[in-house]
């Protein structure tokens, strides 16, 4: 994508994130709605690697590049991983 169209593309997707929250309130399940808390850590993620110039739509285990992340994003990864599956799974930690 084009720094224009990646502009587009995290308005869209903060804009995605607000209604999943809504809907998922309203559906009342506590762990449904923590997946809100993980997409809007990968919105962050995303910006700060579209605000150092890097395509995020390219940062993924499929493409090989890592999307940069803070450790302290990794630990609020895990909080949230561990209300929703219960400790089963875990980020790591693993520096880009």
């Amino acid at each position: 994508m084009t720094p224009a169209e990646r502009d587009v593309a995290l308005q869209r997707m903060d804009e995605a994130i607000n209604r999943f929250y809504s809907a998922a309130v309203q559906i009342g399940n506590h762990p449904f709605i923590e997946f809100a808390g993980v997409m809007t850590a990968y919105l962050k993620s995303c910006q700060r690697a579209h605000d150092a110039g890097i395509d995020f739509t390219e940062c993924s285990q499929h493409t090989g590049n890592p999307l940069p992340m803070e450790g302290f994003e990794v630990a609020y990864l895990n909080e949230k991983l561990d209300c929703i599956f219960d400790g089963r799974l875990k980020a790591s930690n693993i520096p880009a």
